[in-house]
């Protein structure tokens, strides 16, 4: 991940506040030990953001397939996490959380490196109060800080979050990890189902969400999000418009991201950024990423920028009209920044047509996922 909670090392910078670990339980997953071993990872320094270039097709980029021996201690380290979250009574939801987050943190391995001081399947940070590093190389410790609880260290884990049941799995892998990029788990969710079924873990069980936490306990509702809006073709509070058949002449990435990245974006996109800002009272964007696993992306052509909603747009009318207001303003002022297309809640917009269509994934991404069908954020790429 990007922050000093949660520090992902192999991902990014980090940003944010700093948490600690929780103490150690479940001990009785310790024989599992035995046979896992802590190895290398080479995930690189790859960031993952929702952000697509226009297309079609109904597939979508998972996880690289792992090898036997790679494949064989991932089912290992997701037995581990299951038996803490078994023995603390928790449901299989928080289960797959943690795997979804472990994937990115780590690729589910238990990596003695990371970003600065980050080690361990959730990239925990010693100099974060996450604990020593001999304890976070502690899969059964390193699960139980996650999961969190009253016991020290101290700050919050997925059970400290309130209504994380009923979040989407990346806006609950978020609350804990605080990521500067928070739409990095999503992607896992189905390489985390296929570990769990190798490793016969029951990611439907019930259980308490908040059990080991401390003190009063949210009222517990329904176990999944609830009314999720998936329909593609309302048109909700946006705009079409007319084509814009404006002549935007090439631009290479030669301004300082303006969002923070550290990477390079073209003068017309850091040109967007200052107007977006002033027009829409600054709101949480990113532009340039690398993005090495979808060069396609405009992103690392310093291109594109997310602006982000503050959650599932489908489950929050506030979030729906944030990007609406977003996604309207881009519309408007298309004609003089230079926006090429958008895609926000489910459709794309395309300057050349000025209208909206069903967004299918671009044949990268999960239509269906908050994030991967832009329903937590509005993707704006520029010519």
């Amino acid at each position: 991940m990007f922050v000093d909670r949660g520090a992902g090392g192999v991902l990014g910078s980090s940003a944010g506040k700093l948490l600690g670990l929780k103490a150690l339980g479940a001990m009785a997953v310790v024989g599992l030990m035995s046979f896992v071993l802590i190895v290398p990872f080479g995930a690189g320094g790859d960031r993952f953001l929702a952000s697509c270039p226009p297309g079609s097709g109904d597939s979508r980029v998972d996880d690289p397939p792992a090898d036997a021996p790679v494949r064989a201690r991932q089912v290992a380290f997701a037995k581990i996490i299951d038996s803490v979250a078994v023995a603390r009574g928790l449901p299989g939801r928080a289960t797959l959380v943690a795997l979804m987050t472990a994937l990115q943190e780590s690729g589910l391995e238990n990596i003695d490196y990371g970003d600065r001081d980050s080690v361990g399947l959730f990239q925990q940070r010693p100099s974060a109060g996450w604990g020593t590093v001999q304890q976070i190389l502690d899969p059964s410790y390193a699960a139980e800080a996650f999961f969190g609880g009253p016991n020290p260290p101290s700050p919050p884990g997925l059970v400290d979050i309130d209504d994380w049941p009923s979040m989407s799995f990346t806006e609950a892998a978020q609350a804990v990890q605080v990521s500067a990029f928070p739409d990095a788990y999503a992607r896992h969710e189905r390489t985390a189902r296929q570990i769990a079924a190798e490793a016969g873990i029951d990611l439907e069980r019930a259980g308490d969400p908040y059990a080991g936490r401390s003190g009063p306990k949210p009222t517990v509702g329904p176990s999944q999000p609830t009314d999720i809006d998936n329909s593609c073709g309302a048109g909700g509070g946006l705009i079409e418009g007319r084509p814009i058949n404006g002549v935007w002449p090439p631009q290479t990435a030669s301004v300082t991201d303006p969002t923070g990245t550290g990477g390079l974006v073209t003068p017309r996109t850091a040109a967007w950024v200052a107007q977006a800002r002033a027009a829409l009272a600054n709101p949480p964007m990113s532009c340039w990423d690398a993005h090495v696993w979808n060069p396609t992306s405009d992103h690392p052509k310093g291109k594109a920028c997310d602006v982000f909603v503050g959650g599932d747009s489908r489950r929050s009318a506030p979030a729906r009209a944030k990007g609406d207001r977003i996604a309207n303003w881009a519309i408007q002022t298309a004609g003089t920044t230079g926006v090429h297309y958008l895609i926000w809640y489910g459709k794309i917009w395309s300057a050349r047509t000025g209208q909206w269509t069903p967004y299918n994934g671009g044949g990268v991404y999960d239509p269906s996922d908050a994030t991967g069908g832009h329903y937590d954020h509005v993707h704006v790429s520029l010519y």
